[in-house]
């Protein structure tokens, strides 16, 4: 449909992931997640997120990071959880809070 209607292709995308609203709404996904009560490197989950006003603090490093292309994605925490009806454990790669913000937010645009 784009090839046929150029004026309906999307633009400048990156320029919506660094906006401070948006962020806020990819991180609500993320912070009902049972997942988010593991930390990755970095220590921070949804529980060191305790007010609204940590939680905007963060959000808004996260998008002047984006912003002015500072943002870096931390290491991912390996963990070894135990396989489903086997023996043995598989790793199994946790991002850090800030990273998965970013993912969410990447989602949400794709």
């Amino acid at each position: 449909m784009a090839n046929e209607k150029p004026e309906l292709r999307f633009k400048d995308l990156d320029q919506i992931i660094y906006r401070v609203e948006f962020l806020v709404e990819a991180y609500e996904p993320i912070r009902n997640n049972s997942g988010t009560e593991t930390a990755g490197v970095d220590g921070v989950n949804q529980f060191s997120l305790y007010n609204q006003s940590e939680t905007e603090k963060v959000i808004e490093t996260l998008s002047d990071e984006l912003w002015n292309m500072s943002y870096t994605p931390l290491p991912v925490r390996r963990v070894e959880i135990p396989k489903s009806n086997e023996r043995g454990k598989r790793p199994l790669g946790i991002p850090a809070l800030k990273d998965r913000i970013v993912q969410s937010a990447a989602k949400m645009i794709l």
